[in-house]
């Protein structure tokens, strides 16, 4: 999916309706403090209810750490589960086994050798003499066979998953715009790895709450922004929206803006050469994340061999007007 299939309705005529730009969210989301989109891209929604569940793809979009618990489990609780079907046809059909006094002992010596099984390691020390052992064991070692051709192409799905590391900064800012009589409202993107992103595209929309008979609405509108392509990012990208006559917030104050509850919400779309595909971020700024007559610090500087330092970590860090850029 391309950014332009997302944001393709904002670039129709003003005339069209309401429906048409509200990003999908409509206008009735209009409880004081809500945001639309988290910090981290994600939609502020929880879905409950008919919701459809896919294995591979919660398995794949799930994060590493409940990913790898969920594989640990699965290997522990199907080998349990074998062991405990060897306890029941006797540890004595395993050669190799001596019984144990204790249910517990006699379920260890079945559970490691399902794990020998299952992995196909065979140390050759245990081996089934019955017909049921060795039935057991036979589905152990398909089922093993399985298990790891499904995890090793779950592995794959999830490293070659293009993601792009954009990070945006945690605050923006509304400042004047250079020399001319008009404010802008600010923010920053860096990208994080040491890769090449290309043809970088930025859309910026901005979502208020605004009183219509007595009943509160939510409205959108497209922010036409200063630079909104650039074909390489080697350094930080200020994306900048001047407020001009055409822009929402033009002629208002501080408070009067705050009054909207207005959120803005950032889609950056680009060309990632590792991947070879196109790769997206988003993010989004509400009132208590803009800053009023403040700059950002200043991410690059040259050092004494002639080449261009970045300092990632700067991204987040604004200054006030009046020192010196």
């Amino acid at each position: 999916m391309k950014l332009s299939d997302i944001t393709g309705p904002f670039n129709r005529d003003k005339d069209d309706s309401q429906k048409e730009n509200d990003l999908g969210f409509g206008t009735g989301m209009t409880t004081s403090g809500q945001r639309l989109i988290n910090r981290d891209g994600s939609f502020n929604i929880i879905r409950r209810g008919l919701a459809a569940w896919r294995p591979y793809q919660s398995l794949v979009e799930m994060p590493w750490a409940h990913f790898l618990l969920v594989v640990t489990l699965f290997y522990i609780v199907t080998n349990a589960l074998f062991a405990a079907a060897f306890v029941f046809i006797g540890v004595e059909s395993l050669s190799g086994v001596q019984a144990s006094l204790t249910v517990w002992g006699d379920f260890a010596s079945a559970f490691f050798f399902s794990v020998q099984t299952f992995t196909t390691v065979g140390y050759g020390a245990i081996s089934p003499m019955s017909p049921g052992a060795n039935l057991v064991a036979s589905v152990v070692a398909l089922v093993g066979l399985l298990s790891f051709a499904l995890a090793t192409g779950l592995l794959f799905a999830r490293f070659s998953q293009p993601k792009a590391s954009i990070l945006f900064s945690d605050k923006a800012v509304v400042r004047p715009y250079k020399d001319t009589p008009y404010n802008s409202f600010q923010f920053q993107v860096v990208n994080r790895r040491n890769n090449r992103l290309i043809n970088l595209v930025a859309k910026v929309s901005m979502s208020w709450v605004e009183n219509l008979n007595g009943e509160k609405i939510r409205r959108f509108a497209m922010l036409e922004l200063e630079r909104e392509q650039i074909f390489l990012f080697p350094l930080n990208w200020v994306i900048v929206h001047i407020i001009n006559k055409d822009s929402p917030l033009w002629g208002k104050t501080e408070a009067e803006i705050r009054a909207m509850e207005p959120e803005f919400i950032a889609l950056i779309q680009g060309y990632d050469e590792t991947f070879a595909q196109d790769v997206h971020a988003n993010s989004s700024y509400t009132c208590d994340e803009i800053f009023w007559n403040r700059r950002f610090e200043r991410m690059y500087y040259p050092d004494k061999d002639g080449q261009t330092i970045l300092e990632l970590e700067r991204v987040h860090r604004i200054v006030a007007l009046e020192e010196e850029e």
